[in-house]
């Protein structure tokens, strides 16, 4: 029972659309009221006049439906509204099949606006999973040793800058096979997309490589480790101890931190060590990849804290592995 009354009052939702089609079909109600009356009132509401008293089983004219689970009646001079727990719709789906017969415009109408806001919701969902993708931001390292930035999307807009190699950026649009980043445009050709566990790696490893850089011009202190004088050790131990991380204090036992990676994958913020030729020790010297093919240490007394490049003879042939701390 409880089932036809909610068939029942599902069904005479549609036909108050139909009856305003076709209003010469009349859909009628049964009372199913049990032993009490069923109270006809003024409003859709239990707080407002009773109007009359219907027995079960009394037929009557169903007008309207009301969004709060009654429906507008008529009988003999009495309108009103009773609640649709207590009242079966009779015939009602023959009433919306014939409404649909008579009035075939009207249903493909009706047809028309469901299909329009169908598509309607689907375009308002792939725009939100655009926007959704678009939000998402995108990383790209550079991959030669020193890529241009331009003012635009091509060569022929002026140089803005430079990035060394192995420079992370947020790439913010893309135009023409060039990439929009916070300073300029950068070409695509030069840059790999990696992902954000791969980008937060590399930033911090920037962040290292810069903040180590400052000390270029300090001098160089045999047994030093801090900026009134380094060795190159005590340079890279304190650079690391600044971002939180503690490694062993020799160019030999730094060998034993981080992971192992090749000359080709150092990326800036990685350690690079070098055994000088005739040495007993794993390595003799050690310094911090910039990017570009070059790195920043504490040379000698003479020189102090310098940049040099990989590709120098010295460092290429006394090269004995890098190490990746973050």
């Amino acid at each position: 029972m409880l089932f036809n009354k909610t068939a029942a009052r599902l069904t005479a939702s549609l036909l108050l659309v139909s009856t305003l089609v076709a209003p010469a079909l009349a859909v009628t109600g049964t009372v199913d009221s049990g032993d009490s009356p069923l109270r006809v009132r003024s409003q859709a509401s239990t707080d407002s006049e009773i109007l009359a008293l219907l027995d079960n089983g009394t037929q009557v004219e169903v007008t309207s439906t009301a969004e709060n689970g009654w429906y507008q009646i008529a009988i003999d001079d009495i309108s009103g509204y009773v609640s649709s727990d207590y009242l079966v719709v009779d015939g009602a789906q023959e009433a919306v099949s014939a409404v649909a017969a008579v009035n075939p415009a009207a249903a493909a109408q009706d047809a028309a606006a469901k299909a329009a806001a169908e598509a309607e919701a689907a375009a308002a969902a792939a725009a939100a999973e655009t926007a959704e993708t678009a939000a998402e931001p995108r990383y790209g390292k550079v991959t030669v040793s020193s890529l241009n930035i331009r003012s635009g999307p091509g060569t022929e807009y002026d140089k803005v800058g430079s990035l060394r190699a192995g420079r992370v950026v947020t790439i913010l649009a893309e135009s023409n096979g060039w990439y929009q980043i916070e300073s300029g445009y950068v070409s695509a050709d030069y840059v790999t997309i990696v992902d954000a566990a791969e980008a937060s790696c590399s930033s911090k490893g920037q962040e290292i490589a810069d903040y180590a850089l400052q000390f270029v011009g300090y001098p160089y202190v045999y047994g030093g480790s801090s900026p009134k004088g380094f060795d190159c050790s005590g340079l890279t131990s304190y650079v690391y101890r600044q971002f939180g991380y503690s490694i062993n204090r020799t160019a030999s036992g730094q060998l034993d931190n981080g992971t192992a990676v090749s000359m080709s994958e150092l990326q800036p913020g990685d350690l690079v060590m070098f055994r000088k030729s005739g040495s007993s020790s794993r390595a003799s010297h050690v310094g911090i990849y910039i990017g570009g093919g070059q790195f920043v240490h504490a040379s000698t007394a003479r020189v102090g804290v310098i940049v040099s490049k990989m590709s120098d003879a010295y460092y290429t042939s006394g090269f004995v592995g890098g190490r990746r701390i973050v």
